[in-house]
């Protein structure tokens, strides 16, 4: 008998045969296979109201993925510093600078309507995404509005004068949040997020680029830590934005980076206000960084045209070390071409086309029957990114999932 870890199932092979047992009492019947390089499926558990609403919402409010860190998405309440000194940050008063909102890292969606990039002291070169959330998302500036001192603008600072620090969108009045990251340098120039445009002088007295990019009024993803940032008048954030994903044609493009400011990597970034760390926390950028990236499909088996298809193609990486946690590499099976079989039915076949298998975990995971039939689940993409240096070995992982 053999077994594998299949997504909250157990795959079984007894005499030729495999068995998918789920975690619940709902147990599959044994199906025929003549190679263990399938997930395979009898009588697939039907799918709650609860299931297919959320998948719903995946597809309408999330570009069809869901982006988690399932090893460190807690934060607690600790804040993280702003170094004394940094630029014209030289009061004790604002060390404690980036404030978690619930301890939690969270995603926001919404359309894109600024990038820009600073190059800033030391490590720092932000880049400054700045999203309008959808009303799905609208809870991550809402809930910040209470930290808002609507007097900040009038009152002076280290003989300067504060700007109101939240930032606006111009066609509407209203707030937009901001996702703020350092790539690594060799991420500086690269397809989607350039370094190189027009530079022009902020509010703040700061040169900035803004390169013209072809995402600007899309529909972006950000995932990382939920925060307000104090010296900017307490406005929300996502940062560090350590996952960004988009959809782009009839594919997806996802990303995992892992900062580079040198701003939240060890312990000594973060002040712990007389207390100590809990035993379940870690700096927020500490590697390795994980990503768990969902993304939903749904197939019918009776329809034509049978199996649907999905490549995954590796567009850039950097000190990927999947390979090093062998849960996250796990597949749902063997080899890099992985189908969902139900009922004796090829429903669906992803082929992993980057150089090395082991770099990603690649998993059917959530699979249900609708009442309508249709099958519904999510294709789980696992992938770990940091070398052992902290202030040199930042990776990334920028991968591309067409549908065929």
């Amino acid at each position: 008998m053999r077994t594998a870890e299949a997504g909250g199932y157990r795959k079984v092979r007894i005499e030729g045969y495999v068995r998918l047992l789920p975690d619940s009492p709902n147990t599959g019947e044994l199906a025929p296979l003549n190679e263990f390089n399938d997930f395979v499926l009898t009588n697939a558990p039907n799918s709650t109201q609860e299931e297919i609403n959320e998948r719903n919402r995946v597809i309408n409010k999330m570009q069809g993925i869901k982006g988690f860190d399932p090893l460190s998405n807690f934060i607690s309440s600790i804040p993280a510093e702003k170094t004394v000194g940094e630029e014209s940050i030289n009061i004790f008063e604002y060390s404690n600078n980036w404030f978690p909102i619930d301890g939690k890292k969270h995603v926001c969606c919404g359309k894109l309507k600024k990038f820009q990039t600073y190059d800033g002291s030391g490590a720092k070169m932000d880049w400054n995404i700045f999203i309008e959330p959808n009303d799905e998302f609208s809870f991550l500036i809402d809930d910040v509005l209470k930290y808002k001192d609507p007097e900040w603008a009038t009152k002076a600072w280290n003989g300067e004068w504060r700007s109101g620090g939240w930032h606006i969108n111009k066609e509407t009045g209203g707030y937009l949040l901001e996702g703020e990251l350092t790539p690594d340098k060799s991420f500086y120039d690269n397809l989607f997020f350039p370094n190189s445009g027009e530079k022009v002088e902020n509010i703040w007295g700061h040169v900035v680029t803004k390169p013209n990019i072809v995402l600007l009024e899309k529909e972006i993803c950000l995932y990382g830590p939920w925060v307000r940032e104090r010296v900017h008048n307490n406005r929300p954030e996502i940062h560090p934005s350590e996952m960004i994903w988009w959809r782009e044609g009839k594919g997806y493009y996802i990303m995992l980076l892992q900062d580079d400011s040198n701003r939240f990597d060890n312990n000594a970034d973060f002040g712990f206000l007389g207390g100590s760390a809990p035993s379940n926390w870690k700096p927020w950028t500490e590697p390795p960084l994980t990503a768990q990236f969902k993304i939903a499909f749904k197939v019918n088996p009776s329809e034509s045209g049978l199996p649907q298809e999905m490549d995954i193609r590796e567009v850039y990486n950097r000190f990927v070390v999947t390979k090093e946690d062998t849960d996250a590499s796990a597949d749902s099976d063997n080899g890099t071409s992985h189908a969902l079989v139900i009922n004796n039915k090829n429903l669906l076949v992803v082929n992993e086309q980057q150089k090395n298998d082991n770099d990603l975990g690649v998993k059917s995971v959530d699979v249900s029957k609708r009442p309508d039939g249709t099958i519904q689940g999510y294709l789980q993409i696992t992938t770990i990114v940091g070398g052992p240096d902290l202030a040199g070995d930042e990776g990334y992982h920028v991968l591309y999932i067409q549908k065929k």
